[in-house]
């Protein structure tokens, strides 16, 4: 079950898990989605013959809508139930508790959840997650850590995500893509995900400005969508009044992210706050170098790469990093190789969905 399927990195692991497992025989996969469909990621599991049930309510608390839950987990024979992120944990995790089927839910930010949400909200979120029949799983140790105010105190299972095959794209794409963007010699830093506070890209732009100055042929592609219309309109004069309108081109919701990443040079995150960035994973997969701040599971993650990591909320800091990589295409092609073999060695599908079922036959064992 999850709030939307719309972008994102929990949306993506969504339907990873529904690839990976939909012909085991010991699965019958049913993603249920608080909203409506008509998304990317509703037709891709719509084309792979995942049975997708929608749940749209007018709030949170929508009994009608609960109810259609309750009766579509029950009449289903729903054996278990796994949520990701905040509504869909409440949801669900009520219904399952009302049905008395085995639940999980996934948490996937370093942030405390509770802390961005209304407190009605925030109390009914805490509360499924501290019901004696409820598995928390959290994508990383810090955010494991960090969950503990909610849970009152109650452990976490660590599961790191994972990369899709499909997330890979070939390298015979990066001239085609380079071709289309109007690229050629210039050194391409990509950022990946949708245009929200919490992914500061204020700060990018800020470190950007400098790094334009040092580094005049590189450019910046930020790829994802723009929920938030005024932050939109705000980076983009932000980018007007920095002289930057030609090196900076904000390419909204993609579905060609692997080949972008295959296209591009460097990867970077300004992220305030993450949990364990599945942009990152991709990133790392596809061969970049990464430069990063230093949230969430990052430089647990990045460990042994080269790749570096600085503090949140300091656009100099992150300009340096920058620069530096930017002046070193040997370095880059070295880091970029050690962050694949990293995600290759430890965030692959296979062992990701294994864990995952194992907790699952636990949970049902209770």
């Amino acid at each position: 079950m999850v709030d939307t399927l719309v972008t994102g990195g929990a949306e993506r692991l969504v339907v990873t898990f529904a690839k990976a497992a939909r012909n085991r025989p010991d699965v019958h996969l049913t993603v249920f989605v608080l909203s409506a469909g008509g998304t990317p990621f509703c037709a891709e599991l719509e084309q792979l013959g995942v049975e997708v049930v929608y749940l749209p309510g007018k709030s949170l608390i929508d009994p009608v809508r609960f109810f259609h839950a309750v009766w579509e987990l029950k009449s289903r024979s729903i054996e278990y139930v796994h949520a990701h992120l905040i509504s869909s944990t409440v949801v669900g995790g009520y219904a399952a508790a009302l049905l008395g089927i085995p639940f999980a839910t996934t948490i996937h930010n370093v942030k405390a959840s509770t802390a961005r949400v209304g407190k009605a909200r925030g109390y009914l979120y805490r509360s499924v997650l501290r019901m004696t029949r409820t598995t928390r799983i959290a994508v990383g140790q810090a955010v494991a850590q960090a969950a503990r105010a909610d849970t009152g105190g109650r452990d976490c299972i660590v599961v790191p995500n994972a990369v899709a095959p499909d997330a890979i794209a070939s390298p015979d794409v990066r001239e085609t893509i380079r071709a289309e963007m109007g690229v050629a010699r210039e050194t391409v830093v990509i950022a990946v995900g949708a245009i929200i506070g919490q992914k500061a890209y204020d700060d990018l732009l800020t470190a950007f400005s400098s790094v334009a100055k040092h580094a005049p042929d590189a450019v910046l592609w930020i790829a994802g969508n723009a929920p938030e219309p005024d932050r939109f309109e705000n980076l983009q004069e932000q980018s007007r009044a920095s002289g930057l309108e030609e090196k900076v081109k904000f390419l909204g919701l993609r579905r060609d992210i692997p080949a972008l990443l295959r296209a591009a040079d460097i990867f970077v995150s300004s992220s305030h706050w993450e949990g364990l960035p599945v942009s990152v994973l991709e990133a790392m997969a596809n061969g970049l170098p990464c430069v990063v701040t230093d949230v969430g599971d990052n430089a647990r993650v990045l460990t042994e790469t080269g790749c570096p990591v600085v503090p949140a909320r300091q656009p100099g800091l992150l300009a340096e990093a920058l620069v530096e990589m930017l002046g070193d295409a040997e370095a880059r092609n070295r880091i970029g190789r050690a962050a694949q073999r990293r995600v290759q060695e430890q965030y692959g599908v296979d062992s990701w969905v294994e864990r995952l079922m194992q907790i699952y036959g636990e949970g049902a064992r209770k």
